[in-house]
């Protein structure tokens, strides 16, 4: 019974090691306060993975199906991509409102783990894959279901829990990198908005 519970961890890690909204979101929140209020984050994100993983394994080829047949819903996940990443590189450093974003911060994470097509293509894909050795579905035994998705939430939690320990390590070697992260959140962000622009324009 254990199997389920470890492949979910060990999927979720390696869905979630490329960096993302989530990840760079527990890069700033860690570098702006503390890895108490990133894990707060890391809590939502992993819940809107969860969600994911559900639609995925629930109407996976019906959601591709929407998302790859529709151009302007590509599209404009890139264009969010990209006009976010030009905000952080222009945006000034501002004392944290940090009653405001406790309250606040699942929530974003949340909304940064469930608004990701391209974690969702990740776990249809993976689904397909899997059934070739490892029987998962929405007519799966409950016991199985819970303890894939704890593996889930296990995986996505300590992925960016890493993420958090790794900005602090950085932090502590380079007091720099705390003014340049929005930056550096900035540039990430246009990357993947042109990797995505890329795979529209030539795959």
């Amino acid at each position: 019974m254990i199997l389920p519970l470890l492949t979910g961890i060990l999927a979720t890690i390696i869905g979630a090691l490329p960096p993302g909204a989530s990840n760079l979101a527990v890069v700033k929140t860690t570098a702006e306060e503390n890895i108490k209020e990133s894990l707060k984050i890391s809590y939502g994100a992993a819940v809107g993975e969860i969600i994911i993983a559900i639609l995925a394994l629930c109407f996976g080829m019906m959601a591709q199906s929407v998302y790859q047949n529709n151009l302007w819903i590509q599209i404009s996940f890139s264009v969010i991509m990209a006009g976010l990443g030009v905000y952080f590189i222009f945006k000034k450093q501002k004392p944290t409102d940090e009653k405001k974003s406790k309250a606040t911060k699942f929530i974003r994470g949340f909304l940064f783990g469930i608004v990701n097509p391209p974690v969702l293509v990740y776990w249809i894909a993976l689904f397909s894959m899997l059934s070739g050795y490892f029987s998962i579905n929405e007519g799966s035994p409950w016991p199985v279901l819970l303890l894939f998705f704890a593996g889930v939430f296990i995986g996505k939690t300590a992925t960016l829990y890493g993420y958090a320990r790794l900005s602090k390590y950085i932090i502590a070697r380079n007091g720099h990198f705390k003014t340049l992260v929005n930056r550096i959140i900035g540039v990430v962000l246009i990357v993947l908005a042109l990797v995505q622009t890329a795979k529209l324009l030539f795959f």
